[in-house]
């Protein structure tokens, strides 16, 4: 059973009531939530918060809600949480700040996962990127992979660094992720290691710990909205492109 959830939390410190703020007149928790709901891989979908008024919209909506603590650092404590409320096989940890989300990257995860199994405790997309700015943005996580497609690092960096003629293929990270509960067991126990401290990247605690994550290469295009004005990204996004859906 797949549990898709959706982490949404209000007191965003650069970006207060985020889940709320309208995107062309519609809150972005719905359209995350509508996005992510094409997935017809995810047995079922849900939003996590700890804020009311983000509970009374949902509820407005008919969106299912779940609440959780105040205390959760981040959105996979959060999905920890979840896990010890309603048993599934895997979480799908979808960014509430993705309302562009293709559905897509959630059924490749769903589909690797049900390749490997608990080979690996966590899975993961990645995009290769060209344009300069994305690779130097440190909000955009570049990742290395094997030739397994396991990760071997994560980085705000540009990583990897070339010291010869070749230039390296830089690979963005997508922010959807597959846990299963031994995962989100795993990583609600151990404090933040040290690599994660570092990059403030949650999955390098599972690198950290010996554990292996699963990549998969994706084409899908994924906007996140971290401040304000990456509103008006979206709505550009929005007002030139048609959103892909999953057939």
């Amino acid at each position: 059973k797949i549990l898709g959830v959706i982490p949404a939390r209000y007191k965003s410190t650069r970006f207060e009531g985020k889940p709320l703020a309208l995107i062309n007149d519609i809150p972005m928790i719905k359209r995350t939530y509508d996005q992510a709901k094409k997935s017809i891989k995810l047995n079922e979908l849900i939003v996590a918060t700890d804020d009311q008024r983000i509970v009374d919209y949902c509820e407005s909506e008919s969106i299912p809600i779940i609440m959780t603590s105040e205390y959760c650092l981040t959105g996979t404590d959060r999905l920890a949480e979840v896990s010890t409320k309603l048993d599934y096989d895997l979480y799908i940890n979808i960014q509430g700040d993705e309302p562009i989300i293709d559905p897509m990257s959630i059924s490749q995860i769903i589909d690797s996962y049900q390749k490997y199994g608990d080979e690996y405790m966590v899975y993961n997309l990645y995009k290769v990127i060209a344009d300069e700015h994305e690779i130097n943005n440190k909000t955009i996580i570049k990742v290395i992979v094997n030739k397994y497609d396991d990760v071997i690092y994560m980085s705000r960096l540009p990583i990897p660094f070339s010291n010869s003629d070749s230039t390296p293929h830089f690979k963005q990270q997508i922010p959807v992720y597959g846990l299963t509960k031994k995962a989100l067991d795993v990583f609600s126990k151990q404090s933040k290691t040290l690599n994660e401290q570092y990059e403030d990247v949650e999955l390098l605690r599972f690198i950290d710990l010996g554990y292996k994550i699963k990549m998969q290469e994706t084409t899908v295009d994924s906007i996140a909205v971290d401040v304000p004005s990456d509103i008006q990204k979206v709505e550009n996004f929005l007002n030139q492109h048609e959103i892909k859906t999953l057939i």
